[in-house]
């Protein structure tokens, strides 16, 4: 079962003058753009074979593991990525208005330019950032990567690429559809995988409709985060190495070559968990949405046992807490949280409750692990001269 390190290994002596950009090379940049690269101060940018070298990725407190880190590692010792020039690394992190955003600009050897946007991390409040996209119309870092996009327009007449993982695929298709139309004619693709849907409203503009025809998403075979909110019509299913939620780390992909193993459609469970979302989703208005998520991520943060299978012995009080926490919603909205919970529990979110809570705990005791690498989303970084906040204003 090959997946993305060993799609580096075959086709990384091959530059893409000889082998073309393809799908499975989208979701190499969209991977890497959880790396934290502050260290670049050049805004002409830098190589990855250089910056390797240099080691200008930083360590993050907060990494989910280090498995992006290798990838950096393994791409930029390639003759295909090692030659790609990145620049105008931007990371801003507001708590108070919610604003997690990173994104970076890659100049690819075909002589086009591809813009990642970062996902969420593997923390609960990375996953709830996601479903708040289910009642808030515009989140904040969508905003923000409307902004990045037509700053790196501005540099120069270049055709562009979007691509982007889990949020930052829904950046990537918002960024696209909400862009001007003389941004929106250089858009070559937008690559999400398993990325949230779109608002409805979203849906129905007339930005989206222009860039529909290059939208490439892809969603791996028990996708959970890419079934949230309404869907793109047309997806591609992937196969994965992993099960349940774990399928969302995209180095679980399946490729073949230059392709991705795929399926003719998502597995029963994920339909299950997509029904069952959509149908909150029109039994609900936004009031109750957010109602619900709070109500949903409450019981997953506080819950008392330590494994998976604790948790799921507890279900009892996992159902009484469902119940306390959503006594204000509809008897509709109610049946639907109660039937969500279980079904993420089927998909392994006990064993993301249980490193939540361990972090949360060493965090609050003042202990530290040692740093690992990866990229979650950190704050207090030095951003890139060119794109910075001030040029997003």
């Amino acid at each position: 079962m090959a997946n993305l390190m060993d799609y580096l290994t075959w086709r990384g002596d091959l530059d893409m003058g000889r082998d073309p950009w393809n799908h499975v090379d989208a979701l190499a940049m969209a991977n890497l753009c959880y790396l934290d690269f502050q260290g670049i101060s050049d805004e002409r940018g830098w190589p990855l074979a250089e910056a390797r070298k240099r080691q200008m990725d930083q360590v993050t407190a907060v990494a989910n593991y280090e498995g992006r880190y290798h990838q950096f590692l393994a791409m930029a010792e390639t003759r295909r990525f090692g030659v790609i020039r990145m620049h105008h690394f931007l990371s801003l992190t507001d708590e108070e208005e919610g604003l997690q955003f990173s994104a970076t600009c890659y100049d690819l050897p075909d002589g086009t330019l591809c813009i990642g946007f970062r996902g969420t991390d593997g923390t609960f409040v990375g996953w709830r950032e996601d479903f708040n996209m289910s009642f808030q119309t515009t989140v904040p870092a969508q905003e923000a990567a409307v902004l990045y996009l037509a700053r790196a327009a501005e540099m120069d007449s270049r055709p562009i690429r979007l691509v982007g993982h889990s949020k930052g695929g829904n950046l990537a298709v918002y960024a696209a559809a909400r862009s001007v139309p003389e941004v929106q004619d250089r858009l070559l693709q937008v690559y999400s995988f398993d990325g949230p849907g779109m608002d409805q409203e979203i849906f129905d503009s007339e930005g989206y409709a222009r860039v529909a025809d290059r939208i490439c998403s892809f969603v791996p075979q028990s996708s959970i985060v890419g079934m949230l909110m309404a869907y793109y019509p047309k997806y591609t299913v992937v196969k994965s190495s992993a099960s349940g939620i774990a399928q969302h780390d995209p180095l679980t992909w399946m490729v073949q070559g230059a392709k991705f193993e795929t399926m003719e459609k998502i597995d029963k469970n994920a339909e299950t968990i997509s029904d069952t979302l959509h149908d909150l989703l029109k039994k609900t208005n936004r009031g109750e949405r957010a109602a619900a998520v709070n109500a949903l991520f409450g019981i997953l943060e506080n819950t008392q046992v330590s494994t998976f299978s604790e948790m799921k012995g507890e279900w009892l009080r996992s159902i009484t807490g469902v119940a306390q926490g959503t006594r204000d919603l509809s008897s509709d909205a109610r049946k639907a949280v109660t039937k969500l919970v279980g079904l993420f529990l089927s998909q392994g979110f006990g064993n993301l409750a249980e490193k939540y809570r361990v972090r949360s705990a060493e965090r609050k005791s003042g202990e530290k692990k040692p740093p690992e690498r990866d990229g979650a989303e950190t704050g207090n970084e030095t951003p890139n001269p060119g794109l910075t906040e001030d040029s997003m204003e």
